[in-house]
């Protein structure tokens, strides 16, 4: 091992006849440092120690300092105890960090908590079992909302250390209009009507009608030629054209951290202001982490981590004037028609006003949307209620 050298101290009478011996047995010296007549110090290969002893009995030969591979041999033999339970520890503390301990489901109702709770059992996600890529988790996340998505609309398994956090949005269930012996189709909104379809009662207004909110479109009571009238359940559909104003910011510089899916489990040693990765990885070009704290001592400079690192695409953009209006109005458009499911179509929107506010821009727009405007108003029938 050529590349393993040792600091040797000699003492004896005369260092100097001493090293003559060692140049005519062409000893391969490094260095040499003549102390004082009687001490000298030697860097030499670690191959030819063992030759040091054969001049003479009387020098006292003792090395004072290794270099290389032989250095760190010796000090790991010299705390094999203590490196063999920090290795130890590390390794059982990387098993435990790949474990589940807890499921959390944030949610207020205990019936979905249950039905979430059996689904993910379902995909051996539960405590004491081993952590799912994030790959896996998407899968089980699609496969979840796929099979119950009468009851979810959105659902999110989040990692925080040794628990997954589970969090949901309960899809909303379209309130059914209470039906009545007798009644009529009224506007629910001021409209201009686009279509009708009346399926029993009758029609008292026509295409393109503009109606106030409330205004009866077709009337469950009906009037026969003598006068009377005849009480009935009105049913149908009405669609019209509903107008509205809104206001929307939209930044005009955009970025956007996009996961690609791809991860790694990195335990990293802190050590005096080092960072060691106990497994050294390469890493990704664009990347985020997620840091825990596995060991740390206030009294002791070492801290180890478990460091989750995702990949990400990131996307910078600077939008014109024209861009950053068109996305603020497909976004406006968007929010519209999830928070209303009557709304069909959105027919139009104009930008009455637009202004620059440092880096955003501010719209005010006028929207005309298709939507059910559909009612339901109960008529009474006085004749029955007075006999």
């Amino acid at each position: 091992m050529d590349n393993n050298y040792i600091k040797v101290r000699i003492e004896g009478k005369n260092v100097n006849n001493y090293l003559k011996w060692l140049i005519k047995n062409k000893i391969n010296l490094i260095s040499i440092n003549v102390i004082k007549y009687n001490v000298l110090e030697l860097i030499i290969n670690y191959h030819d120690y063992n030759l040091l002893s054969k001049y003479s009995k009387t020098y006292k030969i003792s090395i004072i300092k290794k270099y290389g591979a032989i250095k760190i041999l010796d000090t790991i033999k010299n705390n094999i105890i203590i490196l063999s339970s920090i290795i130890l520890s590390i390794i059982l503390l990387f098993i435990v960090s790949n474990i589940i301990f807890k499921v959390d489901i944030i949610y207020n109702d205990k019936n979905i908590i249950d039905k979430v709770n059996k689904e993910l059992i379902k995909y051996d996600i539960k405590r004491f079992k081993k952590k799912k890529s994030y790959a896996y988790l998407e899968k089980v996340k699609k496969k979840i909302l796929a099979d119950n998505k009468d009851i979810l609309e959105w659902i999110e398994i989040e990692e925080s250390g040794t628990k997954y956090i589970v969090r949901l949005v309960e899809r909303k269930k379209k309130i059914k209009e209470k039906e009545f012996l007798y009644q009529s189709i009224v506007s629910g909104k001021d409209a201009t009507i686009i279509s009708i379809d009346a399926y029993s009662g009758e029609k008292v207004k026509n295409i393109y009608d503009y109606i106030k909110k409330g205004d009866t479109i077709i009337s469950g009571i009906m009037t026969k030629p003598d006068g009377t009238s005849i009480y009935t359940r009105a049913k149908g559909i009405v669609l019209g054209e509903v107008w509205y104003k809104a206001s929307i910011e939209y930044p005009t510089y955009y970025k956007e951290e996009k996961v690609t899916g791809k991860s790694k489990d990195v335990l990293t040693i802190y050590f005096l202001n080092k960072e060691i990765p106990f497994f050294p990885y390469r890493k990704y070009k664009q990347f985020k982490k997620h840091t825990s704290s596995i060991v740390e001592d206030n009294f002791i400079p070492l801290k180890i981590t478990k460091e989750k690192i995702y990949e990400v695409n990131i996307v910078d953009d600077i939008y014109t004037e024209e861009e950053a209006i068109n996305r603020a109005t497909e976004e406006c458009k968007k929010k519209l028609l999830e928070k209303d499911n009557r709304i069909k179509e959105i027919k139009e929107v104009i930008v009455l006003n637009s202004e620059h506010l440092n880096s955003k821009i501010k719209l005010d727009l006028f929207i005309s949307t298709i939507e059910d405007i559909t009612k339901i108003r109960e008529e009474k029938n006085l004749e029955t209620i007075e006999n």
